[in-house]
């Protein structure tokens, strides 16, 4: 019963990763807005663009504390969905980049915002992986 109420202890992420996560997305959008709506000189481009790198390293430092406190069994669910989620965006780009070129021409899809598609498959291959332990 104790495994139970420990892996239960460890499926929702920390206030800290929900704000970081949170603070990245809102950055994200912010340097966005911000290049399309101001249109900075090429001196700001980089640095408006770069806002974003702040908010993703907080989001990675604060996971990985997360990941630190938590139990081997998490740990390793946590690893098994990152492993899938990985192989899973390998083969959906190797798809994209296959469909993109001659005889099917361009796909016309901007690809800047796919990883946005990333976080949800994320969520979905740990549930895949949670289900094994249960």
């Amino acid at each position: 019963m104790q495994a139970d109420s420990t892996l239960e202890a460890h499926r929702t992420p920390s206030p800290a990763v929900v704000f970081a996560g949170a603070a990245w997305l809102a950055s994200y959008f912010l340097a966005r807005y911000l290049l399309e709506a101001l249109a900075p000189r090429s001196s700001w481009d980089i640095a408006v663009a770069s806002i974003p790198v702040f908010g993703c390293y907080a989001f990675v430092w604060a996971v990985q504390r997360d990941l630190r406190k938590a139990d081997e069994l998490s740990r390793r669910i946590h690893l098994e969905a990152l492993a899938l989620a990985f192989l899973t965006t390998l083969l959906v780009l190797m798809l994209l980049g296959l469909l993109d070129a001659p005889p099917v021409g361009p796909l016309g899809m901007p690809l800047r915002d796919f990883w946005l598609a990333l976080p949800p498959l994320y969520g979905i291959c740990y549930l895949v992986a949670s289900r094994r332990y249960r």
